[in-house]
């Protein structure tokens, strides 16, 4: 591939992401809402963790951190959004 080929393929990955992320942070605020409305914890520990070791055991190993970090962020982005509705 040359340069130009690589912008385009990383322009299309990235609108992709966006996608994929706004549709994230709607249904992490379903989520949310559903768990507020049934009376339940609105956060849990463990489904987080679970989460980020998915992301470990589904990464080369040189990107595990990078994969890490991405979800962790993500994570966050999701409750700072549902906390800010």
């Amino acid at each position: 591939m040359n340069i130009q080929e690589i912008k385009n393929e990383i322009s299309v990955l990235n609108d992709e992401m966006l996608k994929l992320f706004i549709r994230n942070l709607e249904l992490t605020a379903q989520l949310g809402e559903a768990k507020k409305a049934e009376g339940k914890p609105l956060y849990d520990r463990k489904v987080e963790e679970e989460i980020l070791e998915k992301a470990v055991a589904d990464s080369p190993q040189d990107m595990q951190n990078y994969s890490i970090e991405f979800f962790r962020t993500i994570i966050n982005l999701s409750k700072e959004h549902f906390n800010d509705k």
